[in-house]
């Protein structure tokens, strides 16, 4: 199932609107997005750690917590 990239960054913006995120946790989701839609939008990826760290800036700690973060808001699937 092809993803609609515009509706689910409307889709997140609002629900940001609504919800307290840290900034991690909002960059990690924007992160995974454009690397999900490099992929052609596959249901599963994988984004190494590596690759997904030197895109946000943060550590694979900085990571880990705010995809923590993200599964325990219940924001999309990380």
């Amino acid at each position: 199932m092809m993803m609609d990239y515009i509706k689910e960054l409307n889709a997140f913006k609002d629900w940001l609107l609504m919800n307290d995120l840290p900034t991690g946790a909002i960059t990690l989701w924007h992160t995974l997005m454009a690397v999900n839609n490099a992929t052609g939008w596959k249901e599963r990826f994988n984004a190494p750690s590596s690759t997904v760290g030197q895109l946000m800036g943060l550590s694979k700690q900085g990571i880990l917590d705010a995809r923590k973060i993200l599964m325990e808001e219940g924001v999309n699937s990380v």
